[in-house]
């Protein structure tokens, strides 16, 4: 976690903002809050406001996507599409930096996936948005977007951040832990990057895209479930397993679902619903036989970056000893790195 206290290094700077939605522009009109178009207006007092208190001037281009949503509506693409608008919007303008204003619910989803397919983009992008929306009594979305500019200003290595409360998090570490509190957001592990990032295959992505899940294990798991989420999410799955990497095994049926997936050529890959520690599929007997099955051990990523990390590969056409390659190698500091590494801060104010 990066604190950004106040801009205080530069006397401009070039932002590109994207509103997609969510709470942070959400009105109610008595059926609950809904998303709204046309934000353009208020995101400019916004700034004006942040030029007079911190003496800085900001050129901005504000742009939004063409169908505003809930982030919980937020799809298997939806990450990749604001991505390209990004990368789109870079190429044209270089600005410094750029805001994503998104959604609370999936911010972490997606702002995971949009490190990984913005790891090349040479600036900082940060997401953030607002447990109350701008302009009602409380409302934390002027303070989120400030903290937002605020890093842009400091100015921050390159890399995908959610900027919220009074924190900014790595995307890639980065976890959703309150539904009210104006501090929703925690950096769940340590970010250590890599200090050369290793250089992926050329892209030579699918046609049709295969899907990818989450699947969480629980008691009175049946393994049925296990077998049709490893059915349906042709492209890989995430299982969520308790401690270490252990699940019910239900005699060998678990196993056996697991096995038969992955001989097929659906990934799985094994992480903890711990925050603290890593998984070590050699340490029980449930983990060695996921192993044995073909398991992928996830080390201590989180769930939305191991899902970001598995859709990610996947897209680029990974599969097989080439996919489990690049799944267990830390590209972005989404995984504990040996000790030579250097940490992203993680500060707080």
């Amino acid at each position: 976690m990066t604190s950004v206290a106040t801009a205080q290094r530069v006397s401009r700077i070039s932002v590109d903002i994207l509103y997609t939605g969510g709470t942070f522009g959400m009105v109610d009109h008595g059926d609950g809050l809904r998303p709204r178009k046309g934000l353009g207006t208020e995101i400019a007092e916004v700034i004006a406001r942040f030029e007079r208190e911190n003496g800085i001037a900001v050129r901005f281009d504000y742009t939004e996507l063409e169908q505003i949503i809930d982030s919980s509506d937020a799809g298997p693409d939806t990450a990749r599409r604001i991505a390209e608008r990004v990368r789109s919007a870079v190429a044209q303008r270089r600005p410094d930096g750029v805001v994503v204003v998104h959604g609370t619910d999936t911010m972490a989803y997606i702002g995971a996936r949009m490190a990984f397919e913005l790891r090349d983009i040479g600036v900082p992008v940060v997401l953030t948005g607002a447990q109350i929306p701008l302009g009602l009594p409380g409302s934390d979305a002027r303070s989120n977007l400030t903290l937002a500019l605020n890093s842009i200003a400091a100015p921050l290595v390159s890399a995908t951040f959610i900027a919220f409360g009074k924190s900014l998090h790595p995307a890639v570490r980065a976890s959703k832990r309150a539904c009210d509190d104006y501090d929703g957001f925690t950096t769940v592990q340590e970010c250590t990057p890599p200090i050369s990032p290793p250089r992926l295959p050329e892209i030579h992505s699918r046609p049709d895209s295969m899907p990818v899940g989450l699947f969480t294990v629980f008691p009175g798991m049946h393994p049925d479930l296990l077998d049709a989420a490893l059915r349906h999410y042709r492209g890989g799955l995430v299982l969520e397993c308790y401690g270490s990497g252990t699940l019910p095994l239900h005699g060998s049926a678990t196993v056996q679902a697991i096995r038969t997936a992955t001989s097929r050529g659906t990934p799985v890959v094994v992480i903890t619903h711990c925050d603290s520690g890593t998984v070590d599929l050699d340490r029980y007997q449930p983990g060695r036989a996921m192993r044995d099955a073909g398991a992928i051990g996830g080390g201590d990523m989180t769930r939305e970056a191991a899902l970001a990390k598995l859709g990610y590969l996947v897209d680029l056409g990974l599969s097989g000893s080439e996919l489990h390659r690049w799944m267990t190698t830390n590209l972005l500091g989404e995984l504990s790195n040996p000790p030579a590494t250097q940490p992203i801060p993680h500060t707080s104010n």
